[in-house]
């Protein structure tokens, strides 16, 4: 049982199962308003930006009265991250003047910052 199950069965209390009803309300109004569209395997994504609804979504979704593919949508989420990650790696940044004065004043002067998705590190 997922956590939003669990919420939405009331087993983490009442607080949390009218929370879990709220999102469902709210997900079906965006579904309504065609604030979310189907590719052609039936995957969901979201109108405004064309990026696939993540899983927490996919869960709301599924308790809402819209037919779409809760499979082919975590998988076209996957597979979009996954090239976005992909992409970000592929791609190296150059730090601008404000970006590493940034990090001087958060991180101190001389302290090296390692991007976590990329492992490019920096000096500040």
């Amino acid at each position: 049982m997922t956590r939003f199950e669990k919420e939405l069965s009331g087993v983490l209390g009442e607080y949390w199962k009218r929370n879990a009803e709220r999102e469902i309300a709210d997900m079906q109004e965006r579904a309504d308003n065609g604030e979310i569209l189907l590719d052609g395997n039936c995957a969901a994504y979201w109108a405004s930006n064309g990026h696939y609804l993540p899983l927490e979504c996919v869960q709301m979704l599924s308790h809402c009265a819209f037919f779409f593919d809760a499979d082919a949508t975590i998988r076209a989420e996957k597979e979009q991250s996954d090239r976005f990650l992909e992409e970000y790696r592929n791609t190296r940044h150059e730090l601008s003047a404000e970006e590493r004065a940034e990090m001087r004043a958060a991180f101190g002067e001389g302290t090296e910052i390692v991007d976590v998705i990329s492992g490019e590190r920096y000096i500040a």
